[in-house]
């Protein structure tokens, strides 16, 4: 399962995963919010977790996207997300009623994952969320540095996790079969994206 850099952030990495299956015909993993994020030690943050995009890149293709910010607040994430998936609902991604009765109110709307139809996510690409610029290893000349940096900042917050050694994210450590409470994960994993990316290189 992977994990998003903290909650506010999980619905990027669905909503790209999704907007690329609907463009391109691959499925992608579930992102935490839409898989309940249990926590369990079988969950992977990858690079693609941190800083999601369209599969379309370039000037054009963000033209008139949302900006998001590393201190944008919750509410702020939020408010784009919604604008995004209600458009994706309009334009005919089906709600998936059971997962939104599992988690309850209050968490806006709640999407199937199937990619289809495919028109929707072409016809909402203009609200899609861009990801902050720091967060963006295409933008980012010192993205993998820091990233390694992030996962050190997390393992000193006590989540004992390591960096796959491609590089392309990070895991639990051998043996550990339970990950902290989310609400530790959330504030570890937000404290350390502020420390890290948001550092002047």
């Amino acid at each position: 399962m992977t994990i998003s850099i903290y909650r506010s952030r999980t619905a990027a990495f669905c909503a790209a995963a999704l907007l690329a299956a609907a463009l391109t015909g691959c499925g992608g993993p579930k992102s935490g919010r839409e898989s309940g994020r249990d926590g369990g030690a079988d969950e992977v943050a990858s690079l693609a977790t941190l800083a999601p995009s369209a599969p379309a890149t370039g000037a054009a293709a963000d033209t008139g996207r949302p900006q998001l910010r590393l201190d944008s607040t919750d509410e702020e994430e939020n408010a784009m997300w919604e604008a995004y998936r209600i458009c994706l609902h309009d334009h005919g991604v089906k709600e998936n009623k059971d997962r939104a009765a599992a988690v309850g109110p209050g968490h806006g709307l709640i999407l199937d994952q199937s990619g289809e139809p495919k028109e929707a996510y072409v016809a909402c690409a203009n609200k899609l969320p861009l990801q902050p610029p720091e967060l963006d290893p295409d933008k980012n000349p010192n993205y993998v540095s820091q990233w390694n940096d992030y996962v050190q900042c997390l393992r000193g917050r006590g989540m004992k996790v390591h960096a796959l050694p491609d590089g392309s994210g990070w895991t639990w450590d051998d043996g550990v079969t339970s990950s902290p409470p989310q609400d530790v994960q959330i504030k570890a994993e937000k404290e350390c994206t502020m420390e890290i990316f948001g550092a002047k290189k």
